[in-house]
C-alpha cells in the first residue's frame, strides 16, 4: 500500500467518483436520448468514461493507495440523473454536464501536477484531456456545430496511456 498526501487522497477519490457518476450517468442519458444524433454523443461520452475508469482502475492496482477502485453511490446518482436528464431542454442538460465536469477538473489538474514527473504522467494528463473534451463537447453542441461530439471520438481513436 502506498502512502500518498492527504489532498491527493481526496482528490484520487474525487477521480473514482466522477467516473463512476459519468459513465453511469452517460449511459442512462443514452437509454432516454431523444434523437438517434443525441443517443449517439451520449454513447461516446460513456465509452469515454468506461475506458478512463479502467485505467483508473489499473492505476489504483499499480499504486496500491488506500483508496477504493468504484464509489457505488456515485454510479446510483448518475444512473438517476441520467435517467430524468431527457425531462430538460437539451441545452439545459448540456450545461449541466459542463458545470458537473468542470467542478472535477481543479482536482484532475492537481494529480496531473502531483504525478507530472513520475510514470504516471502521461495518464494524468490523458485524465485532465478526457475532462476538457466533455467540456469542448458541451461548448460545441451548445453552439450547435455539426461536429460536436468530435473532441470525445479524438480522444477514443487512441488507447488510455499506461505503463
Amino acid at each position: 500500500m502506498t502512502t500518498i498526501p492527504a489532498g491527493i487522497a481526496a482528490d484520487l477519490h474525487r477521480l473514482v467518483e466522477s467516473e463512476d457518476l459519468g459513465s453511469s450517468f452517460f449511459a442512462a442519458a443514452a437509454d432516454h436520448a431523444s434523437s438517434s444524433r443525441r443517443r449517439a454523443a451520449w454513447q461516446a461520452l460513456h465509452e469515454l468514461e468506461i475506458r478512463t475508469q479502467a485505467g483508473v482502475s489499473a492505476f489504483l492496482e499499480r499504486a496500491q493507495p488506500a483508496i477504493p477502485s468504484t464509489n457505488a453511490m456515485a454510479g446510483t446518482v448518475g444512473r438517476i440523473g441520467g435517467s430524468g436528464l431527457h425531462l430538460l431542454p437539451y441545452g439545459l442538460q448540456l450545461r449541466a454536464v459542463r458545470e458537473t465536469t468542470t467542478r472535477y477538473l481543479p482536482a484532475f489538474h492537481r494529480l496531473a501536477r502531483h504525478y507530472e514527473n513520475s510514470p504516471e504522467a502521461q495518464f494524468f494528463d490523458y485524465v485532465v484531456r478526457h475532462e476538457l473534451a466533455i467540456i469542448e463537447f458541451t461548448s460545441h453542441a451548445l453552439a450547435d456545430a455539426p461536429a460536436c461530439i468530435d473532441p470525445v471520438l479524438r480522444l477514443l481513436d487512441h488507447s488510455v496511456p499506461r505503463i
